[in-house]
Order: structure tokens, then sequence, then C-alpha cells
């Protein structure tokens, strides 16, 4: 007799394809603005579309720390693996994320190098692009969310976005170790009191995620909410990088997300109970769409709150109880979720080359003639999913092929 297939749940596939595809609004609006005149603010006043995109890429942090700790519970029936040294699984699960994204992560800083050099100061010749290169090797090893750039930053500038796929390796690390290490102490006691007081204290600071501010024991060594600027002369005490306390804090949200899914599962809901879980879904995930579309929004939400709204929108979608989320799990359109899922990190990591391509292709911008965001935009969307599903398909054929 055989065992039904389980079927997969793309709602949250989508989600994460939603929010790479508006981080690509945030970036090339972003791009528009630097390519004029170096004013962020300047495209503020221009055009808001998915200005809000850069609060809500906490859902591939939580979603990253759900699917660690559903990694770690899968392999607990595998004596042999329990028995290894927690260092040992440690290295072997960063190994094999290593693996899937270390690649992709060296194209997007190829990519930087080829594409951006001269695009927002004057052009590099051959020697400052190879000093650039060989200065940064860290960055192409992954260490770039750890302080580890090019003096002066000046090469983080040709793909800065990939300082979060940095952070997921490093803080990946750590934290399947302390799983390994015990279960109950980390995730009943360290994730949720580091989840409440660190979230706590930055949301009392104003603190946001920034690859290049840094928190020292309750200071800022950055302007003001944590944004730009690095560590210098008035860094008084060891300091941690501010992108890699956002993802630890994603991370370990998503920890006890797994926990209150696995407890959810074991539930019979009532059809009221479904009712309700299906307008809290919808309420919640038109709040978080219309911010992450158009901020600020009606509502004025503050950024705590989004990162609320992330986790219950995240939530409910594991949990596939309410009917917003069986809508989405439909047999029509499950395999385009789930590839479109497949390729977000891609769509994340190769986006921010291709808009300064777009842009240098068009010709060089100013305020008098600045290009609309849609004229950037569209072509920036099309080409960035091209190359990752060409990426996808060459990673699946070569470096993540099943044996």
């Amino acid at each position: 007799m055989q065992t039904a297939t389980k079927k997969r749940n793309v709602a949250i596939e989508l989600w994460r394809f939603l929010i790479a595809f508006a981080i690509v609004g945030f970036h090339t609006g972003w791009i528009i603005a630097m390519s004029c005149n170096g004013s962020l603010g300047y495209w503020m006043e221009s055009s808001n579309w998915f200005f809000g995109s850069s609060e809500v890429l906490l859902i591939f942090t939580v979603t990253a720390g759900y699917f660690m700790v559903a990694h770690f519970n899968k392999r607990k029936s595998d004596g042999v693996y329990m028995a290894r040294s927690a260092s040992s699984r440690a290295w072997e699960y960063t190994w094999a994320r290593v693996k899937a994204l270390l690649p992709v992560l060296i194209l997007g800083y190829v990519l930087g190098v080829i594409i951006s050099t001269g695009f927002f100061y004057q052009d590099y010749t051959v020697q400052q692009v190879l000093a650039m290169v060989v200065n940064s090797i860290w960055e192409f090893l992954g260490f770039h969310a750890a302080g580890f750039r090019s003096t002066g930053n000046q090469f983080f500038n040709l793909n800065g976005t990939l300082w979060f796929i940095s952070a997921m390796i490093i803080v990946g690390y750590f934290m399947y170790w302390a799983l390994c290490k015990n279960e109950d102490v980390f995730c009943g006691f360290v994730a949720p009191l580091t989840f409440i007081f660190l979230g706590g204290w930055w949301c009392f600071s104003g603190t946001r995620a920034a690859q290049t501010a840094w928190s020292t024991l309750g200071l800022q060594t950055a302007s003001t909410n944590g944004m730009g600027g690095s560590a210098g002369d008035t860094t008084a005490m060891l300091g941690f990088n501010n992108g890699l306390l956002y993802v630890m804090l994603g991370m370990m949200g998503g920890c006890m997300v797994y926990y209150l899914v696995k407890k959810a599962s074991e539930v019979t809901f009532s059809g009221a109970a479904k009712a309700a879980l299906t307008l809290v879904n919808i309420v919640c995930s038109v709040l978080l769409l219309w911010y992450t579309i158009y901020q600020p929004t009606y509502f004025m939400l503050d950024r705590w709150t989004v990162a609320l709204l992330c986790i219950v929108v995240i939530t409910l979608s594991l949990m596939n109880k309410d009917g917003l989320t069986a809508a989405l799990n439909n047999n029509v359109t499950s395999k385009l979720f789930a590839y479109l899922g497949g390729i977000s990190l891609y769509v994340y990591m190769l986006h921010y080359p291709v808009a300064i391509l777009v842009l240098r292709v068009m010709g060089k911008n100013t305020e008098e003639t600045i290009y609309s965001f849609w004229t950037v935009f569209v072509p920036t969307v099309v080409i960035t999913m091209v190359l990752s599903v060409i990426t996808k398909f060459a990673m699946e054929k070569t470096i993540l092929k099943k044996k």
C-alpha cells in the first residue's frame, strides 16, 4: 500500500518571491536617486513605490529560522547523525548552505565588478578594479556582514545587498551549533530571551538593519537609527554588526514560530476558528502588501508593527489552517508558486547590478531628465528573472545535482 505524498505548502514560497520582487523595486528607486544627485530623499519625493520593502526583509530571516529548526528535527531520528558532535553537524549544515549560496554570491559580486565600476564614481582603471577585487577576497568568501570588507567600503557599493546572504550563512552556523548542543535550552530560553530583549531594545532605540552600522552595548556607531556610517575611532568597546543582529533576531523568531506551528498542527480547528484565522490573515496580508508597495501608509505603521505583521503572515501561512492559505495552495498554481519561491534568493542576489546595468544602457541620469521608476524597474525585473532562471537551472545541473 503506497503512502500518499504530503502536498507541499507553497503559500510561504509566494510570499518569499513577492518580497524579493518588492526589494528589486526598492533598490531600483535607490539607484535612480543615487545616479541622479546622490540623494535618496530626492527619489522619495518622486516615487514611493516599494519603499516599505526595506522593512519586510524579516520574512526571509524568520522563514530561515523556521526551516533550520525543521531540518534539525527531521534529522533527530538518525541515531548516527545525533551521535556526532555539535560542531560536526553545524559545519555540515553550514557547508550545505554555502554550497547552495556561495556560487551565486560570487556571481553577484562578479557582476558588480563588471557592471558597477564607473557608475557611481569616475571610471576605474583596470589596476584599481583588480586591487578592489583582491582586497575584497573576504567578501567573495561570504564574510561581508562580519565586517571583512575592502578598505573604505568601495567594493561594498558594487553589490551591497549581499550583506544579507553573508549574515544568513554566519548566523546559521552558530544557531545550528546551539541547536545541536542543547535544543531545549536554545529554543526554550536563549531564542525567546534574545528575541524579546534585543527586539525591545531595537524598537525603543529606533535601530534597524544596516550592514554598515554597529551596535556596541546600547550605543550606535553610526548615524540616526543605525543607518549608514561604520565603526571608527569613536567605537568604545566590542561591537556587533547590525546586519548580523537583524538576521539573528529574525531567525530566533523563526525558531519560536516552528514550535507554534508544530503545536497548531496537532489542533483540530472548527469552522469558526478557521474563518477567524482567514480574516486575520487577509487583514495582515493586505496591510503588509500595502506598506511594502507604498510606504508610508494611511495607518503610518511603525517598523515593529510591520515586523509583527510579517511574523503573523508567515505563521499562518506555515500553519496552513485558514482559507487564504488553502486558496494559495491550489493545484493550478502550486507548481508556479513553488518555482518562484525557489528563485527568490537568486532574484535578491542578482538584481542590484542588473538595475545599474539598465541605467548605464539608458544613459546618465540627471534631475532634469530623471527616469521614471517604471522605466527602469520593468527591464530590471525582466532581466533579473531571466538571469535567475538560468542560474537556478545551472545550479541544479551542477552543484546542487541530486545523486
